[in-house]
């Protein structure tokens, strides 16, 4: 019996921030060390990691985890709890997997003090900053593009690009990763945006040369905006699977309101181009909800259903995106919407929900929006929710009430 705090990624995973930091997962708070100074053994049995270790074997709660608390209080199917059952699950397709017997060996063979013996099999490589978004939840870490804008917002005045370095240092990829390729079950490569960033095709074509491609699942997290190119879709090729996760978070002018400043053909181009792609390509949408699309996702859902796409987001997810919520900047939130837009936002679901002919997990999962919405009270931050958008739109010449007419009203 796993403790009711248990989650499976200390045991088999690394996460990284384009800056290096370390953390458990992509969704931890706190960082177990940085790879512009720290090794990966260092990294892997550090105080954080083996003390995280031993607190979710007898059940206490580990402060870098309050996001998923936060969405499993709101009544949302955590990052955690989604992530035990895939790794768990032998039958995963699209994520790494041991079984229940490897998670029993790993656990069995956590010593008294937390050290783990084996090494990581499942890396999350942020391999730089190079994007050409502007996202409104994002900031200069993840994306080259925000550089000026947060200078123009007064959130930084100098920007210090040494804290990439990790990712150049080629004794860090030769002597700690490498080493490790036999044993890897799987990896997320972002950024940044990953069909960008220059290290993403060596990668690639190391893991290939050194043959172990066959063994690798790969997810990938894309803005959608780049059709991979032919050199890419052979690399792929050799891979055991590749998990093309395309961050889309509405439809039209507003997913380009959201994620600024894309070319929304592009991105339907992408889709179809790789719905109809290799076998041992599994593409889907990844939907973030925040306080400017949670009114629309119902229309969003008719959009990808009208599609009609054969392979993405099918399997598990039914067609429909998978779904991920902004908890920080607090203004961005959903929760940060006034009590009286949450009721009409609330009642919108209610309709929808009713009207679905067919229930499965991944409707169950855009209605639960609704629960996690109104699981707690953040509204005395929406006046920095309105200041943030007037600022964005002077910068960037972009118009919320036109763009999102609806919710504009209610506000």
């Amino acid at each position: 019996m796993r403790s009711k705090t248990f989650c499976i990624k200390p045991w088999v995973h690394i996460a990284t921030y384009t800056s290096g930091e370390a953390l458990m997962c992509c969704v931890a708070k706190e960082a177990a060390g940085n790879l512009n100074r720290d090794t990966i053994e260092q990294i892997w049995n550090s105080d954080h990691y083996k003390q995280a270790r031993l607190k979710m074997l007898k059940g206490e709660k580990v402060s870098a985890c309050t996001k998923c608390y936060d969405e499993e209080a709101g009544g949302v199917l955590s990052h955690r709890v989604i992530q035990n059952h895939l790794w768990e699950d032998k039958e995963s397709t699209n994520e790494g997997h041991v079984g229940k017997e490897a998670m029993d060996k790993l656990i069995a063979e956590t010593r008294d003090d937390g050290y783990l013996e084996t090494k990581p099999i499942s890396f999350d490589f942020r391999l730089g900053n190079t994007c050409n978004l502007q996202c409104v939840m994002c900031g200069p870490k993840d994306s080259s593009k925000w550089v000026g804008l947060a200078k123009q917002l007064g959130q930084i005045d100098k920007w210090d690009t040494s804290k990439f370095n990790w990712v150049e240092d080629q004794d860090f990829w030769d002597k700690q990763f490498l080493p490790l390729l036999p044993n890897i079950k799987h990896l997320i490569l972002a950024g940044g945006e990953p069909m960008y960033l220059k290290q993403h095709v060596p990668l690639l074509e190391k893991i290939v040369e050194q043959g172990y491609a066959k063994n690798i699942k790969i997810r990938y997290h894309t803005n959608a905006t780049i059709i991979p190119s032919n050199k890419i879709l052979e690399l792929w090729k050799e891979f055991k699977f590749i998990d093309y996760t395309m961050s889309i978070d509405c439809y039209e002018e507003k997913n380009s309101y959201i994620r600024y400043p894309d070319h929304w053909e592009n991105i339907v181009d992408t889709l179809h181009m790789v719905d109809s792609s290799y076998d041992n390509i599994g593409p889907r949408m990844n939907c973030t909800i925040n306080a400017l699309n949670v009114f629309y996702i119902p229309e969003f859902v008719e959009w990808v259903e009208s599609q009609k796409f054969e392979k993405v987001s099918q399997g598990t997810q039914h067609g429909l995106p998978f779904i991920g919520y902004v908890h920080g900047p607090t203004y961005l939130n959903c929760k940060v919407l006034p009590e009286h837009v949450k009721k009409v936002i609330a009642d919108k679901y209610d309709e929808w929900y009713k009207g679905r002919k067919e229930k499965n997990y991944s409707v169950d999962s855009i209605y639960g929006i609704k629960n996690f919405m109104l699981s707690e009270d953040k509204s005395k931050h929406f006046k920095m929710f309105e200041s943030y958008i007037q600022k964005m739109d002077n910068i960037r010449g972009t118009d919320f009430a036109k763009t999102f007419p609806e919710l504009a009203a209610l506000i």
